[in-house]
């Protein structure tokens, strides 16, 4: 038993930066950030923020290092580029101050950059606990290191949706909604597309698009959404103050990524908190995610065809639609905080 009582976390909060990269890393680290504080209380907590680091290099340093001196156990959420600092720093640091080491992992790209960068693998290996999103990811891991592994799911702080706010009566034009990153690999393009081809004939439906605009392609979409506003809205960014409330009214999520890095994305988590099922391209591991006729679809990634004719058939089938929203909001409860986050307590409170 460790006789050191604070906990270290150290990974990408976006507090100290006026424009953070909204996204899974941030969202997931903020929220393992909040249960800590919830379960163990502020002053059993050591935690830095990486998200300035270009600007606070040398007092990163100095507070990693202090970390390593003060905390037992550490858990580490570095993004892609940080993992390449983080990981090793922490690793080397292990061997003299004797601390254990947790990393829950967000994205999917951890397998093919311990392929570019084999000198992660004897990093990674120094690590006690490690909690990758999905069970392919898990297997894929395995194949590397023999290490104690569980899946950690992302989930969400935000309030679920009730079963009385679940929208059930529609009519006329069905509005759909993206909920991401805008830039072309969430596959925001074909979404759009998807809806040109079904409203070809007359508008039956509308897509909504929700997110940051990725800044290389600032010019692109805002030219896109002027020459699409009849069929096409940008909504802009939904902040933390706002409820899951909003995507209950839509009829259902599309999420055709092709993102190299995909894990287990948040917009699908909370499409399912807010009661709205997801047509999702077969992507890594969206098949793991999204079951297929209960909680939404899936179609051939890049099949614009598939894709617009899985939106028709579901704006033709509204009973099927209206039971999986019930069926996505019931699936939902696998991610409440507490639940996501035991196997990691429970590891907290095994090696303190």
């Amino acid at each position: 038993m460790s006789n050191k009582k604070k906990i270290g976390l150290v990974g990408y909060l976006g507090y100290s930066v006026k424009n953070p990269i909204i996204g899974g890393q941030m969202s997931k680290t903020r929220g393992i950030y909040q249960e800590l504080r919830r379960k163990y209380g502020d002053k059993d907590l050591i935690v830095i923020d990486t998200s300035n680091w270009k600007n606070e290099k040398l007092s990163l340093i100095f507070g990693m290092a202090k970390m390593g001196l003060k905390c037992d156990p550490i858990i580490i959420m570095p993004n892609k580029n940080g993992i390449k600092i983080i990981l090793p720093f922490f690793s080397v640091l292990k061997k003299v101050f004797n601390y254990s080491l947790a990393y829950p992992i967000v994205g999917g790209w951890l397998t093919n950059l311990l392929e570019l960068h084999k000198y992660l693998i004897k990093a990674i290996k120094n690590v006690d606990y490690i909690l990758p999103e999905t069970k392919q990811l898990r297997n894929e891991l395995s194949a590397y290191f023999e290490i104690k592994m569980d899946v950690m799911s992302i989930f969400s702080t935000r309030k679920p949706v009730s079963e009385n706010q679940v929208k059930t009566e529609w009519y006329g034009i069905k509005t759909f909604c993206t909920f991401s990153r805008v830039t072309p690999e969430k596959g925001i393009d074909e979404a759009i597309e998807a809806i040109n081809v079904i409203n070809r004939d007359g508008k039956i439906c509308h897509l909504d698009i929700w997110g940051p605009i990725d800044p290389d392609y600032k010019e692109h979409y805002e030219k896109l959404f002027r020459e699409q506003k009849d069929q096409i809205t940008y909504k802009g960014i939904l902040s933390e103050d706002k409820g899951l409330e909003v995507f209950s009214d839509y009829y259902m999520m599309l999420f055709p990524t092709y993102y190299p890095g995909e894990g287990f994305p948040t917009s699908i988590c909370e499409s399912f908190m807010a009661g709205l099922p997801v047509i999702a391209s077969d992507w890594r591991f969206n098949k793991e995610l999204v079951i297929d006729g209960k909680t939404g679809f899936l179609f051939p990634v890049h099949d614009i065809n598939k894709l617009s004719k899985k939106i028709l058939e579901c704006i033709n089938n509204t009973e099927v639609v209206n039971r999986m929203k019930y069926e996505a909001l019931n699936y939902s409860k696998k991610f409440k905080p507490d639940v996501v986050t035991a196997d990691l307590f429970n590891w907290i409170d095994s090696v303190r």
